[in-house]
């Protein structure tokens, strides 16, 4: 088993679509909100779809199902990776979900996997900062058909069961912030004609918060994988 991991926006898809396509190998992605089908582009989950190969998520859920719980999410990536390991001799995880991996990690020498890890890692603040804001921008103005992460949250935020779970999300919690300090409706981000000056402060609000949770990743990363060993790359 590869697990591929690391912080949010440095990498780790591309870099597991890579090696899935020289190995054949397919991923098992485990990250929680991936599972989300209507939080596609918030969670980053329209990015990693790639033509011929095998992308496996955790669960299929809608925020109306509420949250995918820690320990549900483990329960559901064992079984899976237990199911695909006898259709492949190698499997590629691939993730940034701290709850998830660090659970993962210390169960691994129990289940019989031998794993090496690729740890991408964030290298230079100011750099990473500006990735993360060019994302978000996309995130917030899609090019092609993909509902934008405005859209999305104005749907999800409709479940008013949910919208603790909502609000925890990384990102949502920027623009909500945004919406209560200029007194914008959730619901209306649907239909919101922003100016280019509020698309990017929101960009720079949503950057600033993955770089935040980024951070602790990276840090945490570090420390949970310390001692496997390293996946070597070309």
């Amino acid at each position: 088993m590869h697990i591929v991991a690391g912080p949010t926006g440095v990498g780790t898809g591309a870099a597991a679509t890579g090696l899935a396509r020289a190995t054949g190998a397919p991923i098992v992605v485990a990250d929680r909100i991936q599972c989300f089908t209507d939080l596609a582009t918030t969670s980053a989950r329209s990015e990693g779809e790639a033509a011929g190969v095998e992308r496996v998520w955790l669960a299929r859920r809608t925020v109306a199902d509420g949250d995918f719980s820690a320990a549900d999410a483990l329960e559901s990536l064992i079984a899976t990776l237990r199911a695909l390991g006898e259709r492949h001799p190698l499997l590629i995880v691939e993730g940034g979900s701290i709850s998830l991996l660090w659970d993962f990690a210390e169960l691994l020498p129990e289940l019989g996997f031998r794993a090496t890890v690729r740890l991408s890692r964030i290298g230079d603040r100011q750099e990473y900062v500006a990735r993360l804001t060019h994302r978000a921008r996309r995130m917030l103005a899609p090019e092609g058909p993909e509902a934008s992460t405005l859209e999305e949250l104005a749907i999800a935020w409709k479940n008013v069961d949910q919208r603790s779970f909502v609000a925890s999300v990384n990102g949502f919690e920027a623009i909500l912030e945004w919406c209560a300090t200029h007194s914008v409706a959730v619901e209306s981000l649907a239909s919101a004609a922003l100016s280019e000056e509020q698309v990017d402060e929101l960009a720079r609000m949503i950057a600033i918060r993955h770089a935040e949770h980024g951070v602790l990743q990276d840090r945490i990363f570090s420390m949970v994988f310390d001692a496997f060993e390293p996946l070597a790359t070309p």
